[in-house]
C-alpha cells in the first residue's frame, strides 16, 4: 500500500470480476485489515455505551417518545389521529412541539418496540444507532467510490469517531436518521450522474429521496443541495461532475412528490398537512429559546463546526482551497454543502449544529485530501505519516465527543453550550 501523489480526479472503483477477487485480497490484505478494524470500532462506538449514555432527556426527545406511545395507543393505521392531536394541541400551546410528520423515525420506533418490547425510549435509541451505523458504512463506501481505497479508509476512520454522529447514535432524535438518508441520497445522486439511465440506480435514488422527505422537513435543505448540483452540472459541463440527464431530474422530483403524497395520506388531507407546517413555523419563530440560540451570521455553522470538530474543519477548508477544475469529486461534495448551507443560514431562528450532520461525510472527504497531501510530503514513510495524522485527528474527535456530549451532556449543540463546554466562555470567578 503506497501513497502516490493525490489525484482528486481518480476514477471511481468498479466491481472486480470474480476471477480476480483472490489476488485482489492478497495484494490489499493490509487495507482490508484496516477496513475491518475501522468497521468494528465505528460500529462498537455507536451500538455500545463505550463512553456512557446521556441520563437527561431533552424536550425534543420526550416528544418523540410521546409520539411513539400515541401510535401504540391508536394504532399504526390511525396515524391521521396522531397528526390531528398534534394540530389541536399545538394550536393552543405556546411552546413549539415537534410534528409527527417525521414519520420514518416514529414508525420505526413503534415497529422496534412492537417486535422487541424494549419500551419506546430505548426503541428510538436503537433505531438512531442503526441509522448512525448506516451513515458510517455508507460514508466509507461512498468515499471509496469517489476516490479509491485511500479516501475510503480515511473517511471511514474519521466518520467512525465523528462527534455529532456518535452523539446522535445515543439520543432519541430524528436528526441522525435524516442525515443518514440524506447522505444515502447524495451517494445515489452521484452514481446516477456518472451512469445515467440505469433503472436500478434511479429507483434506489427516488426511493431514498422519498424516505428523506418522510424523515424530516429539513429534506428541503438537502433537496436544494441536490438541485444545485444538477444545475451546476448542466450549466458547467466542463467541471465533469456528472451528467444532468432528464432521468435523474425526473427521479428527484418523483421521489419528492411520492414523499409528499405519503405525508398527505398519513395526515388525512392536504389541509391538515399544511396546517402542521404552518403551526410549526409560526410557533418556532416566536419561541424564546429559538430566538436566543438559533440566530446568527452566515458563518454560524463554521463557528459551531470549529468548536465541535476543529481538526476536521481546518484540513477540510484547506482541501477546499486546493480544489482544481478537475477535482470533480470534491467539487460535487462542496456544491452540496454550499447550496444547502445557503438556505439553512437564512432560516429565521433556525440554525443548529444537528442540522449540519449531513455535511459530516463531505467535510471529511475534503479533509482526507489534505491529509493525503501532507502525508505524501513525508517521502520515506508516507503510509505511516497518513496513519499518524488520521490517529491524531481521530483522537481529537473522540476527545471532543467525550467533552461535549459525555462530560457536559449537551443535548442541544448550540453555540452557547459548545463555548461553555470548551471553556471559551467560563462561568464563575475562577477562584
Amino acid at each position: 500500500m503506497t501513497l502516490a501523489p493525490v489525484s482528486p480526479s481518480e476514477a471511481p472503483a468498479e466491481p472486480l470480476p470474480p476471477a480476480t477477487v483472490s489476488p485482489f485480497i492478497r495484494r490489499h490484505r493490509v487495507a482490508l485489515a484496516l477496513a475491518f478494524v475501522i468497521a468494528i470500532a465505528g460500529i462498537a462506538l455507536r451500538v455500545l455505551p463505550c463512553f456512557g449514555v446521556p441520563d437527561r432527556l431533552s424536550e425534543d426527545e420526550y416528544l418523540y417518545i410521546t409520539n411513539v406511545r400515541m401510535v401504540e395507543r391508536v394504532g399504526i393505521f390511525q396515524y391521521a389521529a396522531v397528526i390531528q392531536t398534534y394540530i389541536d394541541t399545538q394550536s393552543s400551546a405556546q411552546a413549539v412541539m415537534l410534528p409527527p410528520t417525521r414519520c420514518v423515525y416514529i414508525m420505526l420506533g413503534w415497529a422496534w418496540d412492537t417486535l422487541f418490547h424494549s419500551n419506546p425510549r430505548m426503541s428510538l435509541r436503537y433505531v438512531a444507532a442503526a441509522f448512525s451505523v448506516l451513515s458510517f458504512l455508507v460514508s466509507g463506501i461512498f468515499a471509496f467510490r469517489l476516490g479509491g481505497a485511500r479516501f475510503g479508509l480515511i473517511v471511514a476512520a474519521l466518520m467512525a469517531v465523528a462527534p455529532m454522529e456518535l452523539m446522535l447514535s445515543h439520543r432519541e432524535l430524528a436528526d441522525g436518521p435524516f442525515a443518514s438518508i440524506a447522505l444515502l441520497s447524495l451517494w445515489l445522486l452521484w452514481e446516477n450522474m456518472q451512469r445515467p439511465g440505469r433503472l436500478g440506480w434511479l429507483a434506489a435514488y427516488a426511493g431514498s429521496v422519498t424516505l428523506m422527505v418522510l424523515s424530516k422537513e429539513n429534506a428541503f435543505f438537502a433537496a436544494v443541495g441536490f438541485g444545485g448540483i444538477i444545475c451546476t452540472a448542466a450549466l458547467f459541463p466542463r467541471l465533469n461532475i456528472g451528467k444532468a440527464t432528464w432521468s435523474t431530474v425526473a427521479a428527484t422530483f418523483a421521489g419528492g412528490i411520492a414523499g409528499v403524497l405519503v405525508l398527505v395520506s398519513l395526515a388525512g388531507s392536504v389541509g391538515s398537512l399544511l396546517q402542521v407546517y404552518r403551526l410549526l413555523v409560526s410557533k418556532a419563530e416566536l419561541m424564546s429559546f429559538a430566538y436566543q440560540s438559533g440566530g446568527g451570521p452566515w458563518f454560524r455553522y463554521i463557528v459551531d463546526l470549529m468548536l465541535a470538530s476543529p481538526t476536521v474543519l481546518l484540513p477540510a477548508i484547506g482541501g477546499i482551497f486546493a480544489l482544481r477544475r478537475d477535482s470533480r469529486q470534491g467539487i460535487f461534495l462542496l456544491l452540496f454543502v454550499v447550496f444547502s448551507c445557503i438556505v439553512m443560514v437564512n432560516v429565521r431562528n433556525g440554525m443548529n449544529l444537528r442540522y449540519a450532520t449531513m455535511w459530516d461525510m463531505p467535510l471529511r472527504y475534503l479533509a482526507a485530501g489534505t491529509i493525503l497531501q501532507m502525508a505524501a510530503s513525508v517521502r520515506r514513510a508516507p503510509v505511516l505519516a497518513a496513519i499518524a495524522l488520521v490517529v491524531l485527528v481521530g483522537g481529537v474527535e473522540l476527545h471532543q465527543y467525550w467533552l461535549l456530549f459525555v462530560r457536559h451532556d449537551i443535548g442541544e449543540p448550540i453555540t452557547q453550550y459548545l463555548m461553555y463546554a470548551t471553556e471559551i466562555v467560563r462561568v464563575g470567578t475562577g477562584h
